[in-house]
């Protein structure tokens, strides 16, 4: 399982999956992390999407719509709680 608590990027855990980053940014506590951890699972399911556009369609695109949609959510949810400085 992928450490939400770890200090991560894409190139430092390449067997990673878009899930293990999803899960990461979901499970996130601390707000100071929460923009790297949606950063990095948005771009870990671009480039999933990447990989599978051009392969037939299945449940794992669906997967990947849901995610990206559920981390916009999240996104907007802690600019909200997010004092401005």
């Amino acid at each position: 399982m992928f450490d939400a608590g770890r200090e991560s990027s894409r190139s430092a855990a390449p067997s990673a999956t878009w899930h293990e980053f999803y899960q990461a940014a979901l499970l996130e506590l601390d707000n100071s992390k929460m923009c790297q951890r949606i950063f990095e699972a948005r771009h870990a399911i671009f480039d999933r999407a990447e990989e599978i556009l051009t392969a037939s369609p299945s449940d794992e695109r669906g997967a990947l719509n849901e995610a990206l949609r559920s981390l916009r959510v999240l996104e907007q949810v802690t600019a909200r709680e997010t004092p401005a400085a």
